[in-house]
């Protein structure tokens, strides 16, 4: 690569927050702490750089990596745009302390809610490119796609019983926030929630467990793509646990699922007598969480399909004996 006769700039230097195992061969693997040469960013989660311990190259999620450079940038947007509607950062903007006192809470926040630096890098490219997003209405749906928050107030108040989905993909903060605190949905006949390329920071999952609990129709809970991290599964799971209607969780495509949520998943298996379909492919889970969750998967007899990544499919076969009794049930995606 050309950009290697050089030296790497400090704002294209990142540390691995996670330890991270590529799915695919042209996916970077890397460690916890490991320094991240990022030299193309295609999107605001799938980026391309080199590892600077190994030299080795690949595709990267953004989401696992962060910036102390980049974290003062998003803090300096945060302090600076008109509105934001997440309380936490409500709080930092409303602080009368100095701004150090600001970068300290900002940087303790992004500390205890990995997700919310994914969510303000949408943020601000969606404030810096000043585009309008769509609502797209189905005769059984509503598709929004970078909505603003007055469109998302606009689709709430047309949305009625017959729109049984809705979609939310590439969604800002604020507009995620006007959705999900809306009092409406918890009545609505929804039977799908799809949410993708949507960061949930801790506040939004919190207004999604309350949705959760309080509308008693919704079958399908999909969220997909850097959309959540452990702190969220762990929420949803202890939410879920009692639940008696939702029959589909898929979970796919979040690199921020880690070990950690392992014990969520499997409390969920052993609890929750509704769920027939749980996705977790694509997810940075350890085979020995994998293992723990298939353990649960025999006490759940409701399970019809669970998806895990195909990298744990020969040591969970080889390590846990009865997975013969189990094996009708689990799907490896490869």
């Amino acid at each position: 690569k050309d950009q290697w006769t050089q030296s790497p700039t400090a704002e294209s230097i990142y540390t691995a927050r996670i330890d991270y195992h590529g799915i695919y061969s042209d996916d970077l693997s890397f460690s916890e702490g490991e320094q991240l040469e990022i030299y193309e960013k295609k999107n605001n989660f799938d980026w391309e750089g080199r590892s600077l311990v190994s030299g080795d190259e690949g595709f990267i999620p953004s989401s696992c990596v962060y910036s102390m450079l980049e974290s003062l940038q998003l803090l300096e947007f945060i302090l600076s745009v008109e509105e934001v509607s997440l309380p936490i950062l409500q709080k930092i903007r409303n602080d009368s302390s100095s701004n150090d006192e600001k970068a300290s809470l900002f940087l303790e926040t992004i500390n205890d809610d990995p997700i919310m630096i994914s969510a303000l890098r949408q943020d601000k490219e969606q404030h810096d490119d000043g585009l309008t997003g769509s609502v797209d209405w189905g005769s059984d749906r509503v598709f929004l796609t970078s909505p603003s928050p007055v469109q998302c107030n606009e689709a709430i108040s047309k949305i009625n019983n017959n729109h049984e989905e809705i979609r939310l993909y590439d969604s800002s903060t604020n507009s995620t926030v006007s959705l999900l605190l809306s009092t409406k949905l918890h009545t609505l006949n929804l039977r799908s929630l799809d949410i993708r390329y949507t960061p949930l920071t801790n506040d939004c999952i919190q207004y999604l467990c309350i949705l959760l609990t309080n509308n008693k129709t919704i079958q399908e809970l999909v969220i997909w793509s850097h959309s959540i991290s452990d702190r969220g599964v762990t929420n949803i799971c202890q939410t879920l646990e009692h639940n008696s209607t939702l029959t589909s969780l898929v979970l796919y495509d979040n690199p921020l699922i880690t070990s950690t949520s392992g014990q969520a998943l499997s409390h969920l298996l052993l609890n929750n007598s509704s769920l027939v379909k749980l996705d977790l492919c694509r997810t940075s889970l350890s085979t020995e969480s994998i293992l723990l969750i298939l353990q649960s998967l025999m006490d759940n007899e409701k399970i019809r399909i669970l998806w895990l990544d195909k990298r744990h499919k020969e040591t969970c076969i080889n390590t846990y004996p009865i997975y013969h009794l189990i094996q009708d049930r689990v799907g490896w995606w490869d």
